[in-house]
């Protein structure tokens, strides 16, 4: 008996999990944690991928991921929604954006600097 992986079924509870479990208040305005995780494993796979066709490529990849993490940032480090958010859904969530924030950060530059390291 042959076993078939059924891709779209995957993508279908990973779309499901992302999205927000009846958030309300500024907990609507921010991203699903699991979505931020998704992205910043996007972001690592293409920053892989692109550094073996141009070492110099992930750097294209790291100024818009850059733009989305310093609006999340700025999000936290407002005196109006920050509380609001830490209060709403609490510390382990705004640690878990913060660390995937500087995954998605880290992982362009790391690559590129891997390739570029090996041509010399």
């Amino acid at each position: 008996m042959k076993r078939y992986f059924n891709g779209g079924l995957v993508a279908a509870a990973l779309f499901a999990l992302t999205l927000p479990a009846g958030a309300t208040g500024m907990a609507e305005r921010e991203p699903p944690a699991v979505s931020m995780w998704l992205i910043m494993i996007g972001i690592a796979m293409m920053s892989w991928v692109m550094t073996y066709r141009r070492w110099w490529l992930p750097l294209a990849i790291w100024v818009p991921a850059a733009l989305f993490v310093s609006t999340l940032i700025a999000d936290f480090a407002d005196p109006v929604i920050g509380p609001a958010v830490r209060e709403e859904l609490g510390s382990l969530y705004i640690f878990q954006i913060d660390l995937a924030g500087a995954l998605m950060l880290v992982a362009p530059l790391m690559f590129a600097n891997q390739r570029f390291s090996r041509q010399k």
